[in-house]
């Protein structure tokens, strides 16, 4: 193969297996990763099972690639607008969270139903992904702690708010309302967001900060 050949081969690997996570996210999401078998997988991309295991040697490594795509999708939204926002954080959630009514039937409502199916179904400390997800559920709150104690720091948010507890329900807030809008994408999210975006500021802020 000349050199001239070998990013079209890699470049067509790449586009495959992007294709292969995107039916695995997808099939998860709605039938869960138990229920859904790298046969089914492979089908649906195009591939053979053989091809699918070319790129991922195990359903295991399939589905750690999956959950990396969620991570990437979750670091893009929260930290997109750098990596100490402070209090604004709680408006960068609820402006990702008004994008949602327009995309869900497309990639959002799936990344975010896989996450919301995979967390149901390891929850058990014996299940494959349940480190993984202990790990990443304890980084992002220590990450979201990190930036409300640098808005503490900065006179921006009022001392007498504990930065971890206060990251532990930003969090959980966002776990629920993702929850009700898969069961119910009618419900006006973006209002909710943004009254929760609102009501948090001003727990938050301290006197300065909103002078």
């Amino acid at each position: 193969m000349s050199p001239a050949q070998k990013p079209k081969t890699s470049a067509k690997g790449l586009e495959t297996r992007d294709r292969i996570v995107d039916v695995a996210v997808r099939f998860i999401a709605r039938n869960g990763a138990r229920g859904t078998s790298l046969a089914d997988i492979a089908a649906e991309a195009g591939v053979s099972q053989t091809g699918l295991l070319y790129h991922f040697r195990s359903k295991e490594a399939l589905l750690n690639a999956v959950m990396d795509r969620h991570l990437a999708f979750s670091e893009e939204w929260l930290w997109g607008d750098g990596p100490d926002p402070g209090i604004k954080i709680v408006d960068i959630i609820a402006k990702h969270m008004t994008s949602w009514p327009s995309q869900h039937d497309g990639k959002v409502a799936s990344l975010l139903g896989m996450n919301t199916v995979v967390l149901g179904e390891n929850v058990s400390p014996d299940t494959d992904l349940h480190p993984r997800l202990v790990d990443g559920y304890r980084t992002t709150i220590d990450r979201v702690t990190a930036t409300l104690r640098s808005a503490q720091e900065r006179g921006e948010m009022r001392e007498d708010i504990d930065p971890q507890l206060k990251a532990m329900e930003i969090i959980a807030f966002c776990y629920g309302l993702e929850a009700a809008w898969l069961v119910d994408p009618t419900i006006p999210v973006a209002a909710a967001a943004a009254q929760w975006a609102a009501q948090q500021t001003r727990q938050l802020a301290t006197a300065s900060a909103t002078s």
